[in-house]
């Protein structure tokens, strides 16, 4: 009996239910008990500690002789400072489950301490802190492994244009940087303060640059002469070009300035909004938006350097007063604890899993059911109050649909912040021009009131990873009293379809069988995808999901990606739907502080039960694969086949291959971080196989039984 496609997906669901969801209630309720304890609490506030070793870095951005040396040394410093704050790996950790909605506490690895009924809280705060520090002893391998590959990556995209790989290395460097929820409050404060530094000088900047107009440089007279006279009337030389202020004389001795003429290459032309422009730059570079490549380049068009002795004489006063900045803070600021409410960790979890539910399965009566558990976190949350005078509740983080990229990458997205009832009318109006000050490029904001509860409204547009930059400030919405961030749409007949039915394919020799909502297809031989062989799927279906492009645009924009596999259970599958392909840390063909993502060219070789579980549905057997498309300008290694029956000493265990040397695709990527298109990987089909025989009885899985 055929099992209609819905039902199926529906049945892929409750298994992941009957899976996934009460053990990670179970594991969330036991991670906020670790997180709320009061030596984790400690733990957290003793990093503050051990700021003041930075006095020589900051001597160092002090000391800079370019500008570009000055920010750069200046942005090292934020990097470090947060770095050793959240050496911990607390914050870390904590901003990864924002990130995934908790789901992380079933998919980490190391974490069955959370799982084990025979442990107490205090055990498991010791096994937890256990775990942090290997997870420190890794970190530095991990980032060196990472910059290598990033290293790699960009040599072998150097056809795709800076511009593409500055933007392409801003987000792999943003999943990578994922952490520092909390440690990112004092990092803000910081970029925040240098900020506001910039502001005095728009009139000096503005100004310089309407008194060099076309930017006269002495051009009449021999290098050595120019440069002497220079030195003596203007005092510094940059790059070759320095364009003439009024202090110089009109006159230099009884030749006129009208000898000198003008060079098109010392232009430093003024645009409407050209500071603000400027400005927001900086910003983005110190927060780590904009690469070392990209802030050379700006230099050089803006010619800033030319500004260096402006730049210093705000920012060097900021910088010697940044060492009883850190003491200030160290005395007041983190002086308080930051915990989770239990009631919110397990009310998002409710929400998420109706959530999916919605989406995958395109119900009206689902999505209703999801607006139900969302509108009573939503006044839960609003009720919320701290129980002592020096502890802030850090707010649930929920992610509804969120809008696609244009064709630039950027979106605009709406985020609504729940405020505690406590909040005063007053202070509220506060909180809400706070909040835009958290976040670039707001096109608008609003306060309303939406099922009993004070809402903050804004949009922004951005090209950047939301979820970490949402996490990222989180201890600052904490401060603010935000209980809860709702990003996305969460509106009724707001949502996508996660999945798309027009591209549902079942694939079979001569295009024999069939299945009610499937086209049937098949074609013979190999299709090229970006010079890897692409072979039928026979014996499958594709349960297509929404990529957000038609059919001609999605083979415009992928059809030089190669086609893979990724076997999977039906409960993890759930996980990647929402937070894309983790890399792990533990397998073949890699080195301490490296992790991978692992895939193959074979379904056949993906759906071993090893990587891809049977389950009986009715009177069927189905097993589940994700088909990927990968660029092929990613690096990744082809390595043999490691299961038994699918080693090089084996015959080919896939008729479509002539050995299996080439089984495995191992995609270096940074352990417990998640790939997505932007890093080369984008999952775009379910791929099941639904047989009436068991699958290990299949022709096709006659190496499953070679031990």
């Amino acid at each position: 009996m055929e099992i209609n496609p819905v039902e199926l997906l529906e049945e892929m669901l409750q298994r992941g239910e009957q899976t996934v969801f009460p053990t990670l209630r179970k594991c969330a309720e036991r991670f906020v008990d670790i997180f709320n304890d009061t030596c984790i609490q400690q733990r957290i506030r003793e990093k503050f500690e051990s700021l003041e070793e930075f006095q020589p870095d900051i001597t160092r951005c002090k000391n800079a002789n370019t500008l570009f040396d000055k920010l750069k040394h200046l942005k090292q410093l934020f990097e470090d400072m947060e770095d050793k704050i959240a050496e911990s790996g607390i914050e870390s950790f904590l901003s990864r489950l924002f990130n995934t909605g908790f789901i992380g506490l079933i998919t980490e690895e190391n974490l069955d301490f959370l799982t084990s009924d025979d442990l107490g809280t205090a055990q498991r705060v010791e096994k937890f802190l256990h775990y942090l520090e290997h997870g420190a002893q890794k970190k530095e391998d991990t980032r060196r492994a990472f910059e290598e590959y990033i290293e790699t990556w960009k040599r072998n995209n150097i056809r795709w244009g800076s511009v593409a790989i500055n933007k392409a290395e801003r987000e792999m460097r943003a999943n990578f940087d994922n952490e520092g929820a909390l440690s990112e409050k004092f990092i803000l404060q910081l970029i925040n303060e240098i900020t506001a530094k910039f502001e005095p000088l728009r009139d000096k900047l503005v100004a310089a640059r309407e008194t060099y107009g076309r930017g006269l440089v002495v051009a009449s007279l021999t290098s050595e002469a120019a440069s002497w006279l220079l030195k003596n009337t203007v005092g510094e030389v940059a790059h070759g070009e320095v364009a003439v202020p009024t202090a110089l004389p009109l006159f230099v001795g009884a030749k006129k300035l009208a000898d000198a003429v003008s060079c098109p290459n010392a232009t430093r032309a003024i645009t409407p909004g050209w500071f603000d422009n400027t400005s927001r730059f900086i910003t983005q570079y110190l927060n780590n938006r904009k690469t070392d490549g990209e802030l050379s380049a700006f230099i050089r068009n803006e010619k800033l350097e030319l500004d260096l002795h402006h730049f210093k004489e705000h920012i060097d006063p900021w910088l010697i007063e940044l060492s009883h900045k850190i003491n200030e803070f160290k005395r007041n600021a983190f002086g308080k604890s930051y915990i989770l409410s239990k009631e919110m960790v397990l009310s998002e979890i409710d929400r998420m899993h109706a959530l999916l539910y919605a989406i995958i399965l395109n119900k009206p009566e689902l999505v209703e059911e999801h607006r139900r558990k969302l509108d009573k976190m939503v006044q839960d949350a609003a009720k919320l109050q701290t129980t002592k005078e020096h502890e802030s509740i850090l707010p649930s983080i929920s992610f509804g649909q969120l809008s696609l990229p244009g064709g630039n990458r950027e979106r605009v997205l709406l985020i609504k912040f729940v405020l505690s009832s406590s909040l005063g009318q007053k202070a509220m109006n506060e909180v809400m021009s706070k909040i835009s000050n958290l976040f670039d490029n707001v096109e608008s904001s609003s306060k309303k009131v939406e099922n009993g509860a004070t809402v903050v409204e804004i949009k922004i547009r951005t090209d950047d990873n939301i979820s970490t930059k949402v996490a990222r400030c989180i201890s600052s919405l904490a401060d603010l009293q935000v209980r809860a961030v709702l990003v996305g749409d969460f509106g009724l007949c707001g949502f996508r379809h996660a999945m798309n039915p027009a591209f549902n394919r079942i694939y079979s020799i001569n295009s024999v069988d069939k299945a009610e909502g499937f086209k049937s297809t098949h074609f013979s031989g190999s299709l090229d995808r970006g010079g890897e062989p692409y072979f039928c799927p026979n014996g499958w279906r594709r349960y297509s999901i929404d990529v957000g492009l038609t059919g001609a645009e999605f083979e415009a924009k992928y059809k030089n990606w190669h086609v893979a596999y990724h076997g999977t259970e039906g409960h993890v599958a759930m996980a990647i739907l929402v937070n894309g392909i983790r890399a792990s840390g533990q397998g073949c063909f890699i080195v301490a502080g490296q992790g991978a993502v692992y895939l193959s060219p074979s379904i056949e070789y993906s759906s071993h039960p090893r990587y891809a579980g049977i389950w009986q549905i009715k009177d069927k057997y189905v097993q589940m694969v994700l088909q990927v498309r990968v660029d092929r300008n990613l690096v990744f290694e082809k390595r043999q086949g490691t299961l038994s029956g699918a080693q090089p000493i084996d015959p080919p265990m896939d008729s479509n291959f002539l050995s299996n040397n080439e089984l495995e695709w191992v995609i270096k990527w940074p352990p417990g971080t998640s790939i997505s298109s932007a890093g080369g990987v984008l999952v775009y089909g379910i791929m099941l196989r639904v047989t009436d025989q068991h699958p290990n009885t299949l022709p096709q899985n006659v190496w499953w039984a070679k031990k």
